[in-house]
């Protein structure tokens, strides 16, 4: 007996249907390091940042959004070297969150184009998971 009433969601043909119509699945944030030689902190928008990462950084304490940009950047140590080396600033980070979020057309309303001034690059495989949640610091 059907349930007429009920709709049944398959994750993989979901996940492929997503892959297919995403446009930007990573941001690339390309800073000096200390040594003035050109590095990439790669994070997945926020449609791609897996859930059971975010639950275990939140289970740890702390700063929850930085701790969870440093564990879905590639590599994570790149995301330490921005912060110290480059000396990212709250409203910067704010901007790369707004990246993330706009590239994935997460926020009702908002343009999933990106600015002039960001570049749009091939990165690695999207996670097999998704999920979003706030990340303003």
């Amino acid at each position: 007996m059907s349930k007429p009433n009920r709709k049944v969601i398959r994750l993989q043909q979901m996940r492929a249907q997503r892959a297919t119509a995403a446009k930007t699945q990573f941001v690339d944030v390309v800073f000096e390091n200390a040594d003035g030689v050109e590095e990439t902190c790669t994070f997945p928008t926020q449609d791609n940042w897996p859930l059971e990462v975010i639950e275990e950084v939140e289970e740890k304490g702390g700063n929850a959004n930085l701790n969870v940009l440093r564990e879905i950047a590639t590599p994570h140590e790149a995301f330490d070297r921005l912060v110290k080396v480059a000396h990212l600033t709250v409203g910067e980070l704010k901007e790369i969150i707004e990246e993330m979020d706009g590239e994935a057309g997460t926020t009702a309303g908002e343009d999933s184009g990106s600015s002039t001034s960001s570049e749009s690059t091939q990165g690695p495989s999207a996670p097999t998971s998704s999920g979003t949640t706030q990340a303003a610091a």
